[in-house]
């Protein structure tokens, strides 16, 4: 961690030069003389910047990835109806980004998950002892294998989700979000419940009160 200190204050110094070099070739006439010993067509304080950051960058990636080992990034995945991940570990989590038209099975037992910016995304995973969250997407479906004590859905429009017997004690929180189903197993099957989107609140006297709104057809 102290290597990691010691990379945070070199990259903070070299954003602080970088902000000088500006300063200096926007004073400067012409705007493209030499800076800091950099020069050519392209603007000093870019190429100054590049000359700072360039090897300090890669260092600092390199080691944030050995220490932040225990986070499993699936990012960009298109068109990928068999992503799996069979080795886990109860102290890793999940962080899924802008995957589409994708399914990902995670085995085992995990920290926890999120799934952000994804679209007619799949999820099939064993157990989950923190959360499960779905920010920023679409058509979102899920199937819990084990248990998950949460499932958290925020700005998100459409998302399945299908409980396993050991699960049925598992809390939905919403907010900002449509479409959303719960699907219990019953007789061998699974009968789908909608999670409300409209609420009613009302003063009882003491506290306001709110509870869902049933939508008259």
């Amino acid at each position: 961690m102290a290597e990691m200190q010691d990379l945070m204050e070199r990259l903070e110094r070299a954003v602080s030069r970088l902000e000088s070099l500006s300063a200096e070739s926007h004073r400067r006439p012409g705007g493209c003389e030499g800076v800091n010993g950099v020069s050519g067509g392209v603007a000093p304080s870019v190429e100054a910047f590049d000359k700072l950051m360039n090897s300090m960058v890669a260092e600092f990636l390199q080691k944030s990835r050995i220490l932040a080992g225990d986070v499993e990034t699936h990012e960009y995945q298109e068109n990928r109806p068999d992503l799996v991940i069979s080795e886990t570990e109860l102290k890793q989590v999940a962080y899924i980004f802008n995957c589409n038209k994708s399914t990902l099975q995670m085995k085992g037992k995990i920290n926890s998950i999120t799934i952000d910016n994804c679209k007619k995304f799949g999820l099939v995973f064993d157990n989950v002892v923190g959360i499960v969250e779905v920010i920023n997407s679409k058509d979102i479906q899920m199937q819990v294998m084990g248990k998950v004590p949460t499932i958290s859905i925020n700005k998100t429009e459409g998302c399945h989700i299908y409980l396993s017997e050991d699960a049925l004690d598992c809390e939905i929180v919403s907010a900002k979000s449509s479409e959303m189903n719960v699907l219990i197993p019953q007789d061998g099957d699974y009968r789908e419940f909608p999670v409300p989107e409209q609420f009613k609140t009302a003063w009882d006297g003491s506290r306001l009160v709110t509870e869902p709104a049933e939508i008259m057809g």
